[in-house]
């Protein structure tokens, strides 16, 4: 069974620390509960004040931040804490200035998919702070507050009903909405939130859901308009050119036969998670921290052919984006912040005559239908890494290991799709002359990425 996972958010000095010490002093002594708390600072105060549980197992990762700098020491805690003592729920605490979007990212990544249940993230929230205010000049708040799926306004013992409910009207303002909007004082967190599960992805319109108290004889429609919604789990994952190209067709009106009034989604794609908008006739599109699932609204004016008609070429254009469940994906970045994912057929253009050469020129076992292998340089090249780099690394198990060699040398060899990741071989010929600075490059299972950055002794680039 998946170990369920709970992300506690908040900004600094919401009360994330006493929420753990309540729901540990109710629930330790029943369950083995891991508990992972990050500090910003070095000494790790958060983690004494919870070490007089002696019930739960507790990991601290003080001195940055585990959205960056502290990310190998958090996945070599879980792991640890994993193997050794089999907890039954996992509570993590990152830091108050952490971007928790980036910890759900890691979390349901290929590395711990498989072994964990992300439960919806707990965003914690001051009432006597000026939410409003912090949310729109703050990237690290906003993210907080976009990433919770649950808002919990603590520490109601201490505000004033106005200032209690001026949060309470901003959490439900916000679009998509919320699982949940809850009060609570000391840190005590309802039981329901420690036991609630990740909703399923719907399928329903919900730009147009204020119209469903007006039947209407054709369907949703309202003044003409007609709208439908598509939902999918979090897990499923868009090709973020393909989905551009099936917007831009949708945008046009050519697919639909009917003009997009509007069309409003947000999308976990190869390059990220992105919320694409149709407005006015315009396509645009920007990060989001939204994390809950990929959904889409599209709204028709004057559809014609008649209920939902118009609306089932879009649907099969849309999910043509996807990338296959069951396909690896391959991260390529840049080294200054730039991180696309590739799946196997965004190469196929690329594979014509690699695949008898790669399984000819190395110790793999001989097939009739090699899979498609692909020279690193023209993947690179294919998704426009442009940025001039020394050193290449070799990502693997999802960014916690790595190997580098000389970029020159490196990007000559080939990486195919193996065993739910990538493998990539370097021939002896694409070796020459520098065979003790690749010699650990040579045949490498489980890589899931490229980095470019510099040599050892410069940081930049370097995997953890």
């Amino acid at each position: 069974m998946k170990i369920p996972v709970h992300v506690l958010s908040g900004f600094l000095g919401a009360g994330k620390t006493t929420a753990i010490k309540d729901v540990l002093s109710r629930r330790a002594d029943r369950e083995r509960i891991a508990v992972v708390v990050n500090e910003f600072g070095t000494l790790g105060v958060d983690g004494a004040l919870l070490s007089d549980c002696a019930s739960c197992i507790l990991r601290e990762i003080p001195g940055g931040c585990v959205c960056c700098t502290a990310m190998a020491d958090l996945e070599a805690s879980l792991e640890e804490v994993s193997d050794l003592v089999a907890p039954t729920r996992f509570v993590l605490e990152p830091t108050g200035l952490a971007r928790p979007s980036e910890l759900v990212d890691l979390l349901r990544g290929p590395r711990w998919a498989n072994r964990f249940d992300v439960r919806p993230v707990i965003t914690i929230l001051d009432p006597q702070q000026d939410v409003a205010g912090e949310y729109a000049r703050s990237g690290v708040f906003r993210d907080q507050i976009d990433t919770g799926d649950v808002l919990v306004v603590n520490r109601c013992d201490l505000a004033s009903e106005e200032e209690i409910l001026r949060v309470e009207e901003f959490a439900r303002a916000l679009v998509p909405a919320k699982l949940l909007v809850v009060r609570a004082s000391h840190g005590v967190l309802p039981d329901a939130i420690w036991d609630l599960e990740r909703p399923a992805a719907s399928a329903e319109t919900t730009l147009l859901a204020a119209s469903a108290s007006h039947p209407h004889p054709h369907g949703d429609f309202l003044e003409g308009h007609q709208g439908r919604g598509i939902g999918y789990p979090p897990d499923r994952v868009f090709d973020a050119d393909r989905l551009l190209a099936a917007l831009e067709v949708l945008r046009t009106g050519t697919l639909t036969k009917g003009r997009v009034a509007r069309a409003k989604g947000l999308f976990h794609t190869t390059a990220g998670w992105r919320l694409h908008e149709i407005a006015g006739g315009r396509l645009s599109t920007e990060a989001t921290s939204w994390r809950r699932d990929s959904r889409v609204d599209v709204i028709l004016k004057d559809p014609e052919t008649g209920e939902f008609g118009d609306f089932f070429e879009w649907e099969r254009v849309l999910t043509d984006s996807l990338v296959p469940a069951d396909a690896p994906l391959l991260m390529l970045e840049d080294g200054a912040g730039a991180v696309r994912a590739y799946d196997p057929r965004g190469f196929e253009a690329l594979s014509h005559s690699l695949s008898k050469e790669i399984f000819s020129s190395s110790s793999l076992s001989s097939s009739n239908s090699p899979p498609s292998a692909f020279r690193l340089a023209d993947v690179m090249a294919l998704a426009g890494i442009a940025r001039e780099a020394d050193w290449m690394w070799l990502v693997m198990d999802s960014g916690l290991f790595g190997v580098g060699g000389p970029r020159r040398v490196l990007e000559n060899g080939v990486v195919f799709p193996f065993d739910g990741a990538f493998r990539y071989v370097l021939s002896d010929e694409a070796a020459r002359g520098a065979e003790d600075e690749v010699d650990a490059c040579r045949d490498l299972t489980n890589v899931c990425g490229v980095r470019l950055g510099d040599a050892p002794g410069g940081a930049e680039g370097a995997p953890p």
